[in-house]
């Protein structure tokens, strides 16, 4: 009995440590599938349907010769629901927010823009996360600035702040 109990104990630890070995390596492998858009590298030309009028469109399409700022936010994600007074605060200095909605039930995604009010110029949709991994994005919310030009100059991730508003108004 001792020894049927010491086999079980010695199974879990065992278990334990080969699960730990795995979780600790993959933190240091290198991802390949996850490109990562870095500060000074151009803005991929995304390219979706809209969340409105299910139109395809693309970045190039939406903004030119002018900064703007993309935002992946979600309905279900609580630091999007934290950040959207600060995207409204945006829009009324007359920047463009281009929005990303991922991973998302497209009505729950709309009720959530009526609720909170609307701070997008045009809202792509990002059903499968391709459009993030483009971007190198790993959750949401995740926000970032790029120049008339189509280069990335900067890239929050979680929830702006006042702070990051400052820096985009101040952008030449």
């Amino acid at each position: 009995m001792y020894l049927k109990k010491g086999f079980k104990i010695l199974s879990l630890i065992l278990a334990s440590i080969i699960i730990f070995y795995f979780f600790y390596y993959s933190l240091f492998q290198e991802k390949k599938f996850n490109p990562k858009v870095m500060i000074g590298s151009q803005m991929p030309n995304l390219q979706s349907k809209t969340l409105y009028k299910n139109k395809v469109l693309s970045l190039s399409n939406i903004v030119s010769n002018e900064k703007f700022v993309v935002n992946i936010f979600a309905s279900w994600c609580a630091p999007c629901k934290i950040e959207h007074p600060v995207l409204m605060q945006l829009k009324n200095s007359k920047i463009k927010i281009i929005g990303i909605n991922y991973k998302d039930n497209q009505k729950n995604a709309k009720a959530f823009i009526e609720k909170y009010q609307n701070p997008f110029e045009k809202v792509l949709i990002d059903s499968d996360g391709a459009l993030s991994i483009q971007l190198g994005a790993f959750g949401v919310p995740e926000t970032f600035l790029v120049d008339k030009n189509f280069t990335i100059i900067a890239k929050h991730i979680g929830p702006i702040d006042n702070n990051f508003v400052k820096k985009v108004i101040n952008l030449k």
